[in-house]
């Protein structure tokens, strides 16, 4: 009768093994997964995307900037109407909007002017320190 049950216990013990391995795989494959995860979060911080490509970084900034200023200066600037009409009190809400808008335009514009001095003179700064 032992020896029935030899062939039932070896396969029991192979199938805990098995369950073992595959138990230790699939932790190895989460851990490898979290490293990985991590290095892409660093690999592709925005800080280490401009530490890596300073000046296409700088040419992405002025291409949106010069975008975005045509964008503020279509929106704030007067349509081509007549002159001779008087604005209605509706229009005069519009064009209260628009200069608001303007004012909000041109801030963000020198916000990001100061922005990209400050990181410049970060890098070039950093750069000194690196012989």
């Amino acid at each position: 009768m032992t020896t029935a049950n030899d062939p039932i216990k070896s396969i029991q013990s192979r199938i805990d093994e098995l369950e073992q391995t595959i138990s230790e795989k699939g932790e190895q494959i989460k851990s490898r997964t979290k490293q990985l995860k991590e290095e892409l979060q660093d690999e592709l911080s925005p800080a280490e995307l401009i530490r890596k490509h300073p000046l296409e970084a700088a040419g992405a900034s002025f291409v949106g900037g010069v975008i975005l200023g045509r964008v503020i200066k279509a929106v704030v600037s007067p349509s081509h109407k007549s002159h001779a009409v008087k604005p209605l009190p509706a229009e005069r809400s519009n064009s209260t909007l628009s200069a608001t808008i303007g004012i909000i335009g041109v801030e963000l514009l020198h916000t990001a002017k100061d922005l990209g001095i400050a990181w410049i003179k970060s890098y070039i700064e950093e750069k000194k320190k690196k012989p």
